[in-house]
């Protein structure tokens, strides 16, 4: 057996299990970002605990700092992997993505916690096919404002919905997946499983967002 079918998959994983996220958030604000907000240690979660500290500004430039360092995570695991399995590059690129989104969301660092994968999902697209990410986040963008919309939002819905969202970003993130399968089927299997891990990621949040519209104060976040 070829032990780099090992090796990337450990390299992968311990790539992800970088938490820039949270070391960013310490080194600027000397705090704990898993005490706010929504308490994963992703880029969306930087700039609502960034945001309220230094302004919208900071937490803006934050965002897409550590969007980039989360989104890198992928992006260098998959370009391994494009060396070490050169024979086989669907599944090196599959095993690449799949490990360092875990990575991210079960990270051993941080005792098996983490984010949520997206960024480092984002990243992997953006380096194999920019007009895959472009669409991917355009479809999920879509749908969240669509859910947002059908849900009553009628305020600040752009900013609402890609905060608070939950049900339509998943909703999104499947119909992802099935856009792939049609006009990026190469890349199918590497968004199928990695996808599977950042809607896993979110359900926490989808029984959150319902207890809230069912008592009425989703919309007071």
């Amino acid at each position: 057996m070829n032990i780099n079918y090992i090796i990337v998959p450990v390299i992968s994983y311990l790539l992800g299990s970088i938490p820039f996220a949270l070391l960013y958030v310490r080194l600027l604000l000397n705090k704990d970002m898993r005490t706010f907000g929504s308490k994963n240690t992703g880029a969306l979660n930087t700039l609502r605990i960034v945001s309220h500290e230094k302004g919208k500004t900071w937490g803006t430039i934050s965002f897409f700092i550590v969007f980039i360092l989360d989104a890198s995570k992928g992006i260098l695991a998959v370009f391994l992997s494009s060396i070490l399995i050169p024979e086989n590059a669907i599944l090196a690129i599959t095993l690449a993505s799949f490990f360092s989104v875990l990575g991210h969301n079960k990270s051993i660092i941080l005792n098996f916690k983490g984010g949520r994968g997206a960024a480092t999902l984002g990243g992997i697209l953006l380096y194999l096919n920019w007009k895959v990410f472009v669409a991917a986040l355009v479809i999920i963008i879509a749908f969240m404002v669509l859910f947002e919309l059908l849900m009553g939002g009628k305020k600040k819905i752009l900013k609402h919905a890609v905060s608070e969202q939950i049900i339509g970003r998943i909703v999104g993130e499947a119909l992802v997946v099935l856009w792939v399968y049609f006009y990026a089927p190469s890349l199918f299997y590497p968004v199928l499983f990695s996808m599977a891990l950042v809607i896993y990621a979110h359900k926490d949040r989808i029984s959150d967002q319902i207890k809230k519209m069912q008592d009425k104060k989703y919309f007071n976040d």
